[in-house]
């Protein structure tokens, strides 16, 4: 039999694919684009009589999974609280999993098992084939383990370079669905003020040939573009986004000094326009290995001068930060922050940044203060923290004590709430 009637063979309608799973099995599927469309609308069609567990994390796109509520067999457990799932996790329908993007191989290995692994894959080759795509995150370990592989096969899907090949022959079933791959616009929306003024900050103090990690949002995107003369600038990311890409294509990024992995841009998972996903495409100085080795702070500072670039929603004056949730409403989720906040530490010369606005609600709401609501999640603890940056400055708190903390903090906070956020760290004897 060669490879494509073999491929043949294993083609079954969605509902046909689902129907292989069974009560007591764990499913996970990655994020963002490789999420199976398809196969994800026809599982939670059994949403009622299938008593199994659902997990992924970032999901942006508008699958039927929204759907289920509690009352529902099927659990459906996420690792970040994105948009869509956001609301589900507040009113208790979905069930959220703290978790770290490096643990999740030892968690796989150890901790949970997992049955079925669901995802996207590029169109097979030759050979017999297929590649993740740039959708590995956690997903490519829990692939490797799980002893019912069920994909969707897309065309659009990119081929990668990487780790993230399979045989068709590891295959249970697999579905069709060529769609196009969700897709943000080529060009990052223009910076606000305070944005833009953040970015100069942290590209003032990166140097020439340091590796980057940073993200989606406005301030990873302002850092970016600050960054357009530096010369020979290198990636290890946990995302791959468009603003790489761009300063790719101005000849920022050569990966050219970087000591670890020279040449190569390394990342786990991509998410941007459909002209990223075409310049990953087959593209071997774009390599993609699961989060459990990217996001390895072992690994990470294996990288001179990595810079880690990740945001907040507030800070407290001592550095405690919080990425997460307003007061114990879950928000979003820790995803790399931790992992590249401590990897940029123990790289030499690496420095990492936890970046944000100083004030929200048109200015009525400072976002450095004094202590956090009761419940509110500290994603990155006081001990990791490196730089604090606002449009009003960077503070360096690696080292300094609590005095020293609260009188740096209060110093980027905005001038509106500097006496006040002063008044009340006299009143707790910080100050």
């Amino acid at each position: 039999m060669g490879w494509m009637d073999l491929f043949k063979s294993k083609l079954r309608t969605p509902d046909e694919a689902v129907a292989l799973i069974e009560d007591g099995e764990t499913i996970v599927v990655p994020m963002v684009v490789g999420q199976p469309i398809s196969l994800i609308n026809a599982l939670a069609k059994r949403a009622q009589d299938l008593d199994a567990t659902y997990f992924n994390a970032l999901d942006l796109l508008p699958t039927d999974m929204l759907k289920i509520t509690r009352e529902d067999k099927l659990v459906v457990e996420t690792a970040y609280a994105g948009p869509g799932a956001k609301s589900k996790v507040q009113s208790e329908d979905f069930t959220h999993t703290p978790l770290k993007m490096f643990d999740t191989t030892k968690v796989w290995d150890e901790i949970r098992n997992t049955e079925v692994a669901m995802f996207v894959a590029s169109s097979m080759d030759k050979n017999g084939y297929l590649t993740m795509g740039p959708g590995l995150d956690y997903a490519y370990e829990a692939m490797r383990r799980a002893k019912k592989i069920i994909i969707e096969v897309n065309e659009n899907m990119p081929k990668t370079h990487g780790v993230g090949f399979f045989h068709i022959s590891e295959v249970t079933a697999l579905v069709e669905n060529h769609k196009p791959l969700l897709a943000m616009p080529e060009t990052p929306a223009p910076p606000d003020q305070a944005s833009d003024v953040i970015g100069q900050y942290i590209a003032d103090l990166i140097e020439d040939g340091s590796t980057l990690q940073f993200g989606l949002g406005s301030i990873g995107d302002s850092v970016a573009m600050a960054l357009q003369d530096k010369k020979d600038l290198g990636v290890h990311t946990e995302l791959m986004t468009d603003t790489i890409r761009i300063l790719w294509e101005k000849g920022a990024i050569t990966n050219r000094r970087k000591n670890f992995m020279p040449y190569v841009s390394v990342a786990c998972f991509a998410f941007g326009s459909q002209k990223l996903y075409d310049w990953i495409d087959n593209n071997p100085s774009i390599q993609f290995y699961p989060a459990g080795w990217v996001n390895d702070p072992r690994i990470i500072a294996q990288n001179d001068n990595l810079i880690s670039v990740n945001g907040a929603l507030d800070v407290d004056i001592t550095g405690q930060v919080n990425s997460e949730s307003f007061g114990p409403k879950q928000f979003a989720g820790i995803g790399g922050q931790l992992d590249f906040v401590q990897g940029a530490w123990w790289s030499k010369g690496g420095k990492s940044f936890i970046a944000l606005p100083s004030t929200a609600k048109n200015d009525t709401l400072s976002k450095i203060v004094v202590t956090h609501p009761a419940g509110t999640i500290i994603t990155t603890g006081r001990t990791e923290v490196h730089y604090i940056v606002t449009e009003y400055g960077v503070a360096q708190l690696k080292g300094m004590s609590i005095r020293e903390r609260a009188k740096r903090m209060i110093s980027i906070a905005h001038p509106n709430f500097r006496d006040q956020l002063t008044f009340e760290a006299k009143k707790l004897n910080i100050l």
